[in-house]
């Protein structure tokens, strides 16, 4: 049984560590991961999937407020984790980690999850590829696949197991962010969600949605929501 997992942050201030306003405007967009395994599996269904998909949407958002986690707090995960807050502008890990745990916990033989979850992911592909990221080279070769069926734009992107190491803390196992030290963004972002992962060298596909929101329009898309990444997955679960 596949299982899909996606960040559904439904507006993102920052938080404690606030955006500016200029990268403020477009968040209500920071739920297209939710939004497009979502669609994904609705247009799955429509082509004829005949398998049972279990879909995780891990919505909120993301608001200064005398509940809000703090600088320096540390959240105890389920699973045994515990994860010190150091960026209250990295949420979308902290909440994915929660439907991975859940996900692991059916035992599937493939979890995706997506998320517009780092500004290095667009830094390094701009707005016109999704970032993909696996340590099952034979999965992602499929997904690789499935996308250019689909003739939608993905890149893969390194990640190791260093990557998994390189969010140090002295209070907790983790820190929800990168340092100066440890540069490669999107490559430690997915290595924080693969601790949420029960089999993270196998049957896992981790995508930085890059591209699934222009704030305006250029030659090849429109203002607004895109839908890239639906048809890949719709055809790599159809395909399984």
């Amino acid at each position: 049984m596949p299982c899909l997992v996606g960040k559904g942050i439904t507006f993102d201030s920052g938080g404690y560590s606030i955006k500016q306003s200029a990268f403020m405007d477009s968040m209500k967009s920071d739920m297209g991961g939710a939004a497009t395994v979502t669609g994904a599996l609705a247009l799955a269904i429509t082509r004829g999937l005949n398998k049972r998909v279990k879909l995780f949407l891990l919505c909120a958002d993301n608001l200064i407020s005398g509940n809000a986690f703090k600088l320096g707090d540390i959240i105890h995960y389920r699973n045994g984790k515990n994860v010190e807050v150091m960026n209250t502008d990295a949420e979308g890990r902290l909440v994915l980690a929660d439907g991975l745990i859940d996900a692991s916990a059916q035992k599937p033989e493939l979890i995706i999850d997506a998320a517009t979850l780092t500004g290095a992911a667009k830094t390094a592909l701009g707005n016109d590829y999704h970032a993909l990221f696996s340590f099952d080279d034979q999965l992602a070769n499929r997904l690789l696949a499935s996308a250019q069926a689909e003739n939608e734009a993905f890149w893969r992107l390194p990640l190791a197991e260093f990557h998994r190491h390189q969010l140090p803390s002295n209070f907790a196992e983790l820190n929800n962010t990168g340092s100066a030290a440890y540069p490669a963004g999107a490559s430690t972002a997915a290595g924080f969600l693969s601790h949420f992962v029960e089999n993270y060298h196998t049957g896992w596909l981790h995508i930085d949605c890059s591209a699934t929101y222009r704030k305006s329009a250029v030659e090849q898309w429109s203002a607004g929501a895109t839908g890239l990444g639906v048809r890949t997955i719709a055809n790599l679960l159809t395909a399984e």
